[in-house]
């Protein structure tokens, strides 16, 4: 790469940075379901821990975890960079691949360092999707590490849903945003067969598609207090 585009891709970094950080300074976040990360993090010192969501959802989380010592992979095109320096400046720490080049190097490299005891986050459905649907990496490198998965969503009551592959969701300045986690974590037993983890992928997906209708419904359920309340039917209602 030049260096004048390196040059344009930092600058990139830090502007989207203060953007991003002055509008979603302004929404309002509302959390349910964190303390099975508290209580695994105090039950585990040291350990590290794997984290699961959907792609629609990466512009806010790369600000909502922000500084806590948490690695993913970017994809080594051009928009895997503008990606990777934005959450640098955040403070995340990225592995460059994906499925066409340099994936296996970049899962490694990130599970050498959750092995070390940083914190991993995945967006389940990069890098193209179809969306909703898992790739069995997070569920190989929980098998290698065995560290556990928790699913995370989040939504909001007012956003942007771009026209992309993903529907990416982009909360409006003042929003309140809830976020939802699982309310169990999803372990990959380390002599899981092939077999048994497409078994454990499907049940990431559930898990992810179960919490992600609560919180879409979270704004649009009237006496409702808290999203895990909210009842989801069989098979899981997704969104357009």
């Amino acid at each position: 790469m030049k260096l004048s585009k390196r040059a344009a891709f930092y600058v990139f970094g830090w502007i989207a940075k203060i953007v991003a950080t002055l509008w979603l300074s302004t929404c309002r976040v509302s959390e349910f379901g964190r303390g099975i990360e508290a209580r695994y993090l105090k039950d585990n010192p040291g350990k590290g821990l794997l984290y699961a969501s959907w792609h629609r959802g990466l512009f806010f989380v790369i600000y909502w975890y922000r500084n806590q010592n948490t690695v993913s992979i970017a994809s080594a095109s051009e928009d895997g960079e503008l990606a990777a320096q934005a959450a640098k400046r955040f403070g995340w720490i990225t592995a460059r691949g994906s499925s066409s080049r340099g994936g296996r190097k970049a899962y490694r490299e990130m599970e050498a360092l959750v092995k070390k005891g940083y914190k991993g986050g995945l967006v389940a459905d990069a890098p193209r999707g179809p969306r909703f649907i898992s790739k069995p990496g997070i569920i190989y490198m929980a098998r290698r590490t065995g560290l556990p998965i928790i699913p995370v969503i989040w939504s909001a009551d007012r956003y942007w849903k771009l026209k992309s592959w993903d529907r990416t969701i982009i909360p409006k300045a003042f929003a309140r945003i809830v976020a939802l986690y699982a309310d169990s974590y999803l372990f990959v037993p380390a002599d899981a067969s092939r077999q048994e983890c497409e078994e454990y992928r499907r049940q990431l997906d559930c898990m992810l598609n179960r919490i992600m209708y609560q919180a879409d419904h979270f704004f649009k359920t009237s006496g409702v207090a808290d999203p895990r309340q909210i009842e989801v039917s069989e098979p899981i209602p997704l969104p357009d």
